[in-house]
């Protein structure tokens, strides 16, 4: 039996690590899920899982750092996400420290992380979470600009008393939508 989990961890993880290779370096893969259910010889099942996770994701826009760190501020603004960091030095700007609970920026916060479940519920629905959000932009060498953004947290349930945390990944979403909202500002 461990012969045959290992096997299926192993097959898992392959498979979860070819999923996520880009065609252009410039643009680093979204983090990908992947589970499997394993029947035993014995009929029980193990279901084993493996998450691909990239610290930063770098998409590009079409404007100059310049206009896209512009942007970059009112996007954080709309989102309603406070800044604790913000250099125009080295164009970086976010928050390392933010305690948000059920949305960002008029969104469900499940659609942006998983941080597993409880059940049916998502806990990044109910949980108290602290997240990582910070985003920085650079010169694109082909034209344009990269705009990469990394997201990380833990969450822990306010109801009962554990002081466990529960790590929270990102599903890539959130940092498409920073990508949108700042190519739209350097379009107005």
């Amino acid at each position: 039996m461990r012969s045959l989990l290992a096997l299926a961890t192993a097959a898992t993880l392959t498979a979860c690590a070819a999923s996520t290779s880009s065609p252009d370096p410039d643009i680093a893969p979204t983090p990908t899920v992947a589970t499997a259910r394993i029947v035993t010889t014995e009929g029980g099942t193990v279901t084993a899982g493996a998450m691909n996770i990239d610290l930063d994701v770098r998409l590009l826009v079409t404007g100059t750092p310049d206009q896209a760190w512009t942007a970059l501020s009112g996007v954080y603004q709309e989102l309603g996400i406070p800044l604790s960091v913000n250099d125009a030095a080295t164009k970086t700007l976010g928050n390392t420290g933010w305690r948000v609970r059920r949305s960002i920026g008029r969104v469900p916060a499940q659609r942006y992380l998983d941080c597993g479940s409880s059940g049916t519920i998502q806990n990044a629905e109910t949980y108290q979470l602290t997240l990582s959000i910070v985003s920085n932009v650079k010169p694109n060498p082909r034209g344009g600009s990269i705009v990469t953004t990394a997201l990380s947290g833990t969450g822990r349930n306010p109801i009962t008393s554990s002081s466990a945390d529960v790590r929270c990944v990102s599903t890539g979403d959130l940092e498409l939508r920073i990508r949108e909202m700042v190519e739209r500002g350097i379009v107005r």
